[in-house]
């Protein structure tokens, strides 16, 4: 009976977990369904000009799927042609739709979710014969992942002329391309002003008035334009300014194309630009103020929030805590512990206050100038050293260790805040839980904290407060519910194995934390803090149990040490194949840009030892033999540790948008800005950014 009752709880927390772990994976391999077909219109034919035909190349993706612009942004590549095996084709000239901008965190590409059109302008050689076109396409599609698909297309272009159903569709894309005019909307000023910071600042007008207008910049790839920032003018039209970065890299003069969309409306301008003719720059006009996130942005990140804190519940660094909550559950004693509602509530108002009190905490160190953070704060000494304190003493806990006399009474004031008969320990239960959850970046937490440290000292708040509803849902879920709790089996001889397992897991945290220590600190400062907490530990032991106990449970205890400092500090031997060893290099940001331009492909991880998703991806997806292969052959590898505080690694981070770990990165000929790679990998998502990043873009057949 006991035995069943110990496995159904096994049982319940490794589906719990299968159905979490399944959910992230399938979120994270995707699979592109790419559609394409070229399209046939009409044959113009003028005396005093070449035939031209219409033509167009229909692109059709799954849902949350996207493809990129002329201009990809900050990512990605844009669409190639190659009209090579045509007939009787002069060239062919790609007219690009108005774009979309796709956001995530820092980073913003440019280019069309699920359809598009690309109308295409077919100059014959003969235009009273039939033409062949021939098209090889590469498209790059990405939704969490980014792929690379090539498509091999052919029609014929007849040489009489007549009106096929495709020339409607065909004439309802060209609609969509912005042109230098538009009617209801212009483009009244247009100017490139360097001070403070270089920003293009344009001016429009609209009938009827402009809705979410945005403006994409392109031209010249050392030049790229940021988000828009808008303010109405008193005359009714509308100001806009773009960050713009890259001038000082340009030549001495370059025409850059801005394009202003708005809905379905949008029109484009040609804009000279002098780099050299910096004096005349206005130098009065004050810096717009960056606009404030819209409410739709904001509910979508509360989503993401409350999604991201509820999957922390199921990350490893969790579970040790986990078994705590479990042993209160089934250990429950009505005649001296609080009603199970009061101690689900108990345990929810623990994860929130804590969650609240990080948001304040980071909110003050932001004001302050200093770096901030998801799970920095395994990176400080003191916070590592109460954390093993606090573990140790839920551990000695759970043993029956505690009533000890002085000086120990610290530890048997957690023990007992600890202890299940109180409301106080169920709220420190959820505090714990927490810290120890923030070095876990759960898949969507990185988005929600990304965006909560790039703002205001509110939005911090609002934000780490639905992250901590995310994680308490479920208590609050059982608080509404209690009856649920009756699932859990009836407390009997077999909670002594039950609470054994969860010490067990309580010293294993402790161990770990332990080993970050070290790292941190040095292995004097872990060994001293280990010593201070067994010794009393065993001495207690020994006055409260039969010696056989206390000699096996030392036993158990120098064994477990002694192991633990062997998987440590002693290197075992390399057992893989030589041929698949990566040589990894320091992480250089300049070094990087440098073997970009070279052609080189570049894959970047920066972990930490604190950091436990980190090791899950080391060692189920960049240890296995696939992904070694790949970036032991062609592959720049580079390393980076932030164990320890770093403010180059803070500084490269953030320039991502990115406050936390873990962090992989691949740049390469075909995304020279890179291409950010989820919290948890998976062997195929490394291989396919690697391929994307690899493949070397050619330019499209423009000519427009």
């Amino acid at each position: 009976m006991s035995i069943r009752h110990l496995g159904r709880l096994v049982l319940l927390l490794g589906l719990l977990h299968l159905a979490a772990m399944t959910a992230a994976a399938g979120q994270l391999r995707p699979q592109a369904n790419v559609d394409t077909r070229l399209l046939v219109g009409d044959i113009t034919r003028a005396d005093d000009r070449p035939a031209t035909a219409w033509a167009g190349l229909d692109v059709r993706l799954d849902a949350g799927w996207h493809t990129y612009w002329r201009s990809p942004g900050d990512a990605g590549a844009p669409p190639q042609f190659d009209w090579s095996g045509s007939r009787n084709v002069a060239d062919v000239t790609v007219e690009w739709p108005a774009p979309s901008r796709f956001s995530e965190q820092d980073i913003d590409t440019f280019g069309y979710a699920e359809h598009v059109l690309f109308p295409l302008r077919v100059r014959l050689e003969d235009g009273a014969a039939p033409a062949h076109l021939t098209l090889k396409a590469v498209l790059f599609v990405c939704s969490v992942i980014c792929t690379q698909q090539e498509a091999d297309l052919e029609a014929d272009i007849p040489a009489v002329t007549h009106r096929p159903n495709d020339q409607a569709l065909i004439d309802e894309w060209r609609q969509s391309v912005p042109r230098a005019s538009s009617p209801g909307l212009s483009i009244t000023a247009l100017r490139i002003d360097r001070q403070p910071k270089p920003q293009l600042l344009l001016e429009a007008h609209a009938t009827p008035p402009l809705h979410a207008p945005d403006v994409f910049l392109d031209g010249d790839d050392a030049v790229s334009g940021g988000r828009p920032q808008v303010s109405t003018m008193s005359d009714g039209g509308v100001r806009i300014a773009v960050p713009v970065q890259g001038l000082d890299r340009a030549g001495p003069v370059q025409r850059l194309r801005v394009t202003l969309v708005d809905g379905d409306r949008s029109v484009e301008a040609m804009l000279p630009v002098d780099v050299d003719q910096a004096a005349h720059a206005s130098a009065a006009k004050a810096a717009t103020p960056a606009p404030r996130p819209s409410a739709a942005s904001i509910w979508a990140i509360l989503g993401v929030a409350l999604l991201g804190g509820f999957i922390l519940n199921f990350m490893p660094c969790v579970f040790p805590v986990l078994s705590l909550k479990l042993v209160s559950l089934v250990d429950h004693d009505p005649a001296h512990a609080p009603s199970p509602r009061r101690a689900f509530l108990a345990t929810a108002a623990g994860i929130v206050a804590s969650f609240v009190t990080l948001a304040i905490i980071l909110s003050a160190l932001k004001a302050a100038g200093a770096e901030v953070g998801w799970g920095l704060q395994f990176q400080q000494p003191a916070f590592l050293i109460a954390m093993i304190i606090v573990l140790a003493a839920f551990g000695a806990n759970l043993l029956g260790l505690f009533e000890i006399s002085l000086p120990w009474w610290i530890a048997g004031r957690l023990g007992n805040a600890a202890s299940r008969r109180t409301m106080a320990g169920h709220a420190i239960n959820g505090f714990v839980m927490t810290l120890l959850a923030t070095p876990c970046s759960a898949p969507f937490v990185g988005t929600a904290v990304a965006f909560a440290l790039s703002q205001a000292a509110p939005q911090i708040l609002l934000v780490f407060t639905t992250l901590g509803l995310g994680m308490a849902a479920p208590y609050l879920s059982l608080a509404a519910a209690p009856g649920l709790a009756a699932l859990f089996p009836r407390p009997g001889r077999w909670m002594l194995k039950l609470r054994a397992v969860a010490a067990a897991a309580m010293a294993a945290t402790a161990l770990w934390l332990l080993t970050v220590l070290a790292d941190i600190s040095g292995p004097s400062t872990a060994v001293i803090l280990a010593a201070a907490l067994l010794v009393p530990a065993l001495i207690t032991a020994a006055l409260r149990f039969p010696l056989r106990r206390t000699i096996a449970g030392a036993g158990l205890a120098i064994a477990t040490g002694l192991a633990l400092t062997a998987a440590t500090y002693i290197k075992a031997p390399d057992g893989r194949d030589r041929v698949a060893e990566i040589a990894w290099q320091p992480l250089a940001p300049a070094e990087i840009a440098a073997q970009v331009r070279a052609g080189h492909t570049v894959f970047v991880d920066i972990g930490a030892s604190w950091c436990v998703t980190c090791k899950v991806n080391e060692k189920l997806v960049l240890d296995s033999t696939a992904v070694r292969s790949r970036l032991a052959s062609g592959v720049v590898a580079v390393k980076a540790d932030w164990t320890s505080p770093s403010d180059a690694i803070a500084t490269y981070l953030r320039s991502f948008g990115r406050y936390g770990l873990p962090f992989n990165i691949v740049y390469g000929p075909g995304a020279p800005n890179g291409i950010l790679l989820p919290e948890l990998l998976t062997p195929q998502t490394v291989l396919d950014a690697i391929d994307t990043a690899s493949t070397i873009p050619h330019q499209e057949n423009d000519k427009s």
